[in-house]
């Protein structure tokens, strides 16, 4: 008996299998090639509080050197920094430190990871500097405590106190209508100086770091009056 699959002799009280010979199964391959963008985000906000990182509209903390250089604030407004008015002095520098005054949250997926840099939209009017404080870091859902557990010394030509930084500034700078988050129209801009400040520098991806800092005003011996004065700081996430 004869079949196509499968061939089945008997041979006394013997019965075998013959397998057919079939050649090894073929096969092949073909190949999948994808890549996944790198994606961030930063939210801004200023006067940000330790219990949630999150944007106060309260009074901050102001610590003037000396103390009586700061006026006492009952409130602020989003993304402004508000020193209020200034008594400077006839024969010495002073100056007004804002505790956890910028909150940057950066998340991203590139796994290069990211820098933040910092600068002045433009030079501020003559006599004024500004100096920052890096607070370091904090988990999403939380804010980094100020680093200047008592008011920082003033600037002393352009070196800031303790770990405080100078705050440069831009060129090219535009105003617009004022502050806002990234892609807000009417943002202010500018393109960063040659040394701008690096706030953070992280060379993996994270799924979400609060940054925080310090930002202390400083006003020069017998610096001139003036009814309303104003600067942008400009916070750059730039991919690695």
């Amino acid at each position: 008996m004869k079949r196509a699959a499968l061939a089945l002799v008997a041979l006394g009280m013997t019965t075998f299998s013959v397998a057919p010979a079939f050649a090894a199964n073929p096969q092949g391959a073909v190949q999948m090639k994808w890549n996944v963008a790198a994606s961030a985000t930063m939210t801004l906000a200023t006067n940000y509080t330790t219990a949630t990182g999150l944007q106060s509209l309260g009074a901050n903390n102001l610590q003037g050197s000396p103390a009586a250089t700061c006026t006492s604030q009952t409130s602020e407004t989003a993304l402004t920094m508000t020193y209020g008015q200034l008594t400077g002095s006839s024969s010495a520098e002073t100056a007004c430190n804002y505790q956890r005054a910028v909150l940057a949250n950066v998340v991203t997926n590139d796994s290069l990871g990211y820098k933040l840099e910092e600068f002045l939209e433009a030079a501020p009017t003559a006599g004024i500097q500004f100096c920052i404080f890096n607070n370091s870091s904090a988990a999403v859902g939380a804010g980094p405590a100020s680093v200047n557990a008592t008011a920082p010394a003033p600037i002393s030509g352009s070196t800031c106190a303790g770990s405080g930084v100078l705050a440069v500034p831009g060129t090219g700078g535009s105003v617009g209508t004022g502050a806002g988050q990234p892609g807000t129209a009417g943002i202010a801009t500018a393109t960063a100086p040659g040394s701008p400040f690096v706030w953070a520098s992280t060379a993996a991806a994270t799924a979400g770091i609060n940054w925080g800092e310090d930002l202390q005003i400083n006003i020069a011996a017998n610096q001139a009056s003036s009814a309303s004065d104003t600067d942008y700081m400009i916070v750059l996430l730039i991919p690695n």
